[in-house]
C-alpha cells in the first residue's frame, strides 16, 4: 500500500488519541494531492489560532552527538521502510549522513526515582532504559562487552510489575536492536510522575551509543508501540503486535496536565532548549510571534500495520507550500514533525530544486545519499509555509557543515530528497520555531522565533 493511498485527519473528541474511530466521519478529495482522500472527524471548525497558557512542567533539552550511521527515529524508519516496499532506489543511503553527523535531544527521565538522560523523540513512541545485566549481542549472534554498545549509567532496579506474556523488540537499518520485558515503572519527567507507566528494560541489546543516554523516552501515538504477544525476545511480528498507552498518553489519561499538549524549542549548537508539557514554552518574544497552526492527519505509512490507516500515528502535517528564492511550490504532500531527525526531507523534484538554487548549486552525491556545495555557498532563502504564516529557516541552518566530505571538502546542505515518502521536517526546521504538539485538538502550531 503507498503512502498516500489515505489521508485522514485525526479526531479532537477526547484526550485518548484511541478515541479517534468513534467520530462521525466524512470524505473528500484533498485538492492538489491526487489520490488522497481527507477525512473529516472533528464536529466543529476552527477559525482562531488555538490560545495555550505556558507550562510549569518543562526540562531543558541536551544536544548529544550521533554515534550511528542509519536511521533510529520512527519516522526514518519509516522512509526507509516505504522506500524498500515501493522498489524506491533511495533506500536507507537517503538517511545516512544526517543520521551519523547529525544531533539528538536528550532530556532527564527517572525510572523509580532513578534519573537517566534518554533521547527524547517525536516520531516514536516507547519509552524504554537499558538494564543494568543487559547483554550486548549483535544480530550475528556475537557477544561483546558492554562498553561496546556505548550507552550510559545503565537502569540498576526493577518493574514495580511485570508485563506477562509481552515483551519488546525494535530493530534498526544498521543492524541495531533491542529488546526486552515490559513492565510497570513510575516513570518522572519535567516534574511529572506517572505512576506505572509501562516501559521496556532492554536486556538484548546492540547498539552504537554515545556513552552518555541509556535509552529513549518516545512521544508519539499507541499505534507505533513496539510491544508484542509472547516470550521470544528475538524477533517481532506486526501480526502480534499490540497497542498501549506511552508516556505522555498517560499523562493525559491520569489528569497530570492542565491541557493536553506539549511543545518544544530546540536551540542551535547549544545544550539550551526546553520540552514543556501540558502548556506551552515560555518565551519573552513568544506572544508576539506570528503563529501558524494546521491539522494533524492520520497517514497510511506502515502498511503492515492496519491501525496506522485509521488512527494518529506520527504528528504528520500539510503545509500550504514550501517557499525558496523567487519560487513557492504549493503541491500538497504529508510532512512528519520529527525531533529526532536532523535534515528536511522532501519530495524528490523539490529537493533537486531548492538545492539547484544554491549559489553554487548543490549536487547529489550517491555515496553520501545527500546534496553538497562549498562550505561557504550562499544558500535560497527558504521557508515552510503552515496556517498561511511563513516559517523562515535561518541561513545558517540551511548547509550542515559539520559533516564535511574528506574527498572534496564539500558540505551537505539541510535539504534532502525523501524519495516517494515519508517527507520529514526535522531540527533544522525545528530550531526556527517553538513547536506545539496539541494531541487535544488533534492540530500542531508553530511560532516563528527571531534569527539567532
Amino acid at each position: 500500500m503507498k503512502f498516500f493511498d489515505t489521508v485522514t485527519r485525526a479526531a479532537a473528541t477526547g484526550l485518548a488519541a484511541a478515541a479517534v474511530t468513534s467520530a462521525l466521519a466524512t470524505d473528500k478529495i484533498l485538492s492538489g494531492f491526487p489520490g488522497a482522500r481527507l477525512r473529516l472527524l472533528r464536529t466543529s471548525d476552527m477559525h482562531d489560532p488555538p490560545k495555550y497558557s505556558t507550562s510549569h512542567f518543562h526540562v531543558p533539552l541536551k544536544h548529544v552527538s550521533n554515534a550511528h550511521e542509519h536511521p533510529r527515529t520512527g519516522a526514518d524508519l519509516a522512509l526507509g521502510f516505504a522506500q524498500r516496499q515501493l522498489g524506491d532506489g533511495f533506500g536507507y543511503t537517503n538517511v545516512t549522513v544526517a543520521n551519523k553527523y547529525g544531533t539528538s535531544f536528550a532530556i532527564d527521565v527517572s525510572f523509580n526515582n532513578h534519573t537517566m538522560p534518554l533521547i527524547v523523540d517525536s516520531g516514536s513512541s516507547d519509552t524504554w532504559a537499558v538494564s543494568s545485566d543487559f547483554d550486548c549481542v549483535d544480530w550475528m549472534g556475537t557477544s561483546f562487552d558492554q562498553v561496546t554498545c556505548g550507552f550510559g549509567s545503565p537502569f540498576p532496579g526493577a518493574f514495580n510489575e511485570v508485563v506477562k506474556n509481552q515483551h519488546f523488540f525494535i530493530q534498526y537499518g544498521s543492524g541495531e536492536q533491542i529488546s526486552g520485558p515490559l513492565g510497570k515503572i513510575d516513570v518522572t519527567v519535567a516534574g511529572i510522575t506517572v505512576q506505572d507507566q509501562e516501559v521496556a528494560l532492554a536486556n538484548l541489546t546492540y547498539w552504537n551509543g554515545n556513552n552518555y543516554t541509556a535509552g529513549l523516552v518516545g512521544l508519539a501515538y499507541p499505534s507505533l508501540t513496539s510491544a508484542y504477544y509472547g516470550s521470544d525476545q528475538t524477533s517481532g511480528s506486526d501480526a502480534n503486535q499490540i497497542s498501549y498507552n506511552p508516556l505522555f498518553t498517560e499523562m493525559m489519561n491520569q489528569g497530570l496536565i492542565d491541557q493536553p499538549i506539549w511543545s518544544i524549542a530546540i536551540n542551535r549548537n547549544s545544550s539550551d532548549g526546553v520540552i514543556a508539557f501540558g502548556g506551552i514554552v515560555d518565551s519573552p518574544t513568544l506572544w508576539e510571534a506570528p503563529v501558524g497552526w494546521t491539522d494533524i492527519i492520520i497517514t497510511d505509512i506502515i502498511s503492515t500495520r492496519p491501525e496506522t490507516s485509521y488512527k494518529p500515528s506520527f504528528y504528520t502535517i500539510i503545509p500550504d507550500g514550501l517557499l525558496y528564492g523567487q519560487s513557492m511550490n504549493t503541491a500538497k504532500y504529508p510532512y512528519i514533525i520529527d525531533t529526532g531527525t536532523t535534515l528536511m526531507y522532501l519530495p524528490p523534484q523539490l529537493a533537486e530544486a531548492v538545492n539547484a538554487a544554491f549559489d553554487p548549486p548543490a549536487s547529489y552525491v550517491w555515496m553520501y545519499g545527500g546534496y553538497f556545495t562549498s562550505c561557504d555557498a550562499v544558500p535560497p532563502r527558504f521557508a515552510v509555509e503552515i496556517g498561511e504564516e511563513q516559517f523562515w529557516v535561518n541561513p545558517i541552518d540551511m548547509i550542515f557543515r559539520s559533516f564535511q566530505d574528506p574527498i572534496t571538502g564539500l558540505c551537505q546542505t539541510a535539504i534532502a530528497s525523501g524519495g516517494s515518502g515519508p517527507y520529514i521536517l526535522g531540527s533544522t526546521f525545528l530550531q526556527n520555531t517553538v513547536t506545539v504538539f496539541d494531541v487535544g485538538k488533534q492540530v500542531m502550531a508553530f511560532y516563528s522565533r527571531p534569527y539567532y
